[in-house]
């Protein structure tokens, strides 16, 4: 069930939140979006049922990040199952208004895919990497991609000479021999699925990129929030596992 879910998450998270890198400015909040839109983006996000207090979760984050961000995130263009728009419509209509908040601000709460061992460290206070479960398990999380000598001329920065980390275990950036790119840079232009990778030569002056994970890595989890829902993990505790510092507060 989860990998059938997850696979369907994996191009919505993908297409639009891994190119942006989350931002940590002060923005003007945009209005709490009314409880429908937030079904309709979940639809969109899922065609199968997750546990209803992950389902929670992810209403609660889709919430405050249209409310950072605005109505940014595409909605169901397909009419789903009596019981998966009554699972979701329960979960939005449960957690109605409630947002996210660092400092009275609402934040930016970004959602990945999956991760492994850890979520990304961001410079917001409250996108801090935390461990997270066992996310293995998911079909797809494991990547592997063939980088062709053509590809690496067509980069034009030359051949990859090291691959720099950073203590969340993920790439910071990459050196090549005309000057260095950001994990993001690297990650966009060749299409990798995560920001955890690592980087082997080939004898014909290609690489290969093994991934682990699905998506930027920052904020909460989708794969994890549906184990620690299986888990009996309450919404709350799921949404203080990902985001550090956080109050949830109801927006009327």
């Amino acid at each position: 069930m989860k990998n059938l879910l997850l696979l369907f998450l994996f191009t919505f998270v993908w297409v639009c939140l891994l190119p942006l890198y989350p931002s940590v400015s002060v923005k003007e909040e945009k209005p709490v979006p009314e409880d429908e839109y937030v079904i309709s983006v979940m639809l969109g996000m899922t065609e199968d049922i997750l546990p209803p207090e992950s389902l929670k979760a992810i209403a609660v984050t889709v919430r405050t990040y249209t409310a950072y961000h605005g109505k940014v995130l595409p909605v169901a263009t397909v009419t789903p199952s009596d019981d998966l728009y009554g699972a979701v419509s329960d979960a939005v209509y449960a957690t109605s208004g409630e947002v996210l908040t660092y400092s009275g601000k609402i934040i930016n709460a970004c959602f990945h895919t999956c991760s492994h061992k850890s979520t990304a460290d961001g410079d917001a206070p409250y996108l801090k990497s935390v461990p997270t479960v066992d996310e293995s398990g998911y079909k797809g999380f494991f990547g592997e991609k063939i980088i062709t000598p053509q590809e690496i001329e067509l980069f034009g920065k030359g051949n990859i000479l090291s691959v720099s980390y950073g203590s969340d275990g993920r790439v910071k950036s990459v050196e090549l021999e005309h000057g260095s790119v950001s994990q993001n840079e690297f990650t966009e232009y060749f299409s990798l699925n995560s920001t955890d990778f690592t980087v082997n030569s080939l004898p014909d002056g290609g690489y290969t990129v093994f991934t682990r994970g699905i998506g930027n890595g920052y904020g909460l989890s989708l794969y994890g929030a549906c184990l620690l829902g299986d888990e009996g993990k309450s919404y709350t505790e799921i949404l203080n596992t990902y985001f550090t510092s956080v109050t949830l507060t109801r927006k009327t």
